[in-house]
């Protein structure tokens, strides 16, 4: 199962309650860290997540409001007595600068920090993998080089009750000894093997950071359960957007139909929206399953999600 918790959904600076941009999604246990503004481990801490639990931290650019938090969870990691390796997948100026804030490295971070460091040159490819999760970035169009993540994982084989009905299946055992991968045989000396009747799936996230409509950012969320884009503007400050490389809630919605992602949440809002409805209402007239991203609640990613 994967949860998705939004910390920060502001863009540049703080708004009422809107802290800077920081993402948490849960795998399995496991956390990860999509971006990190300023003020990050303090809604870490409201949110109720160690800083020690975090596995690794995927920025998706080089802007103060998605890194600059980084500096502070890195001491206090230290200061709790991490020792397992934090990776860290990010710009390749990102280290430099972790380098140059914090000193020498030793000094301060005591522990590994594994780096996975893009060039300006990266369009696509793998960026991380374990035992539960693959993730993709993908360059975006926001002026600066600036990437997107999609987070795939192999979900556990799911008998599909239709067809195996269809087939004479009927029993719970019949299902129990499917879903272990043991073939089965029927009364009628038929036999079925898993697969039959075991549908392979996956669960899909997709993080659009900053940018404009690209491509990039359909590919990024093509067939997402969840997909989160910012939405920095509403269309009708669209000439707005486009001088500054962002997006409107109508143009993440389009997105969102384009790659047909079954629910979108929209994020990275504009200080000038101390409302920020009025986006989620320009975003349901294209796509009618956009929500606006709540700071600390706990979304958890579905693929049963049909839009209900």
């Amino acid at each position: 199962m994967m949860e998705f918790i939004p910390l920060g959904t502001s863009s540049a600076s703080i708004v009422q309650d809107r802290g800077l941009s920081s993402y948490v999604l849960k795998c399995n246990g496991d956390v990860f860290l999509f971006d990190c503004g300023d003020g990050t481990q303090f809604r870490l801490r409201k949110a109720k997540i160690r800083l020690n639990r975090i596995q690794a931290v995927f920025i998706s650019h080089l802007h103060g409001d998605h890194y600059l938090g980084l500096f502070g969870i890195l001491v206090s990691m230290s200061l709790a007595r991490r020792t397992r390796p934090l990776i860290m997948i990010a710009p390749e100026q990102l280290q430099h600068k972790i380098h140059t804030v914090l000193g020498i490295h030793g000094e301060v971070v005591d522990f590994p920090v594994e780096y996975v460091s893009l060039e300006d040159s990266f369009e696509f490819g793998e960026v991380y993998s374990d035992h539960h999760i693959q993730v993709t970035a993908h360059a975006l169009d926001h002026g600066i080089f600036c990437v997107g993540y999609r987070v795939e994982k192999q979900d556990q084989h799911r008998v599909n009750g239709t067809l195996a009905h269809r087939l004479g299946i009927t029993k719970p055992e019949e299902f129990q000894r499917l879903s272990k991968g043991e073939t089965i045989q029927l009364p009628d000396g038929q036999e079925i093997s898993p697969d039959q009747v075991i549908n392979q799936e996956k669960t899909i996230f997709a993080y659009v950071s900053d940018t404009r409509p690209c491509q990039a950012a359909v590919d990024l969320a093509k067939n997402a359960d969840l997909m989160v884009h910012e939405a920095t503007f509403s269309h009708t400050d669209e000439k707005r957007a486009i001088a500054t490389k962002h997006a409107s809630a109508l143009d993440a919605a389009k997105v969102a139909q384009s790659a047909g992602a079954k629910k979108l949440l929209l994020t990275h809002f504009s200080a000038r929206y101390p409302d920020v409805t009025v986006l989620e209402n320009e975003a349901c007239t294209i796509f009618p399953h956009s929500e606006i991203a709540e700071e600390f609640r706990v979304y958890r990613i579905d693929p049963d999600f049909e839009g209900r």
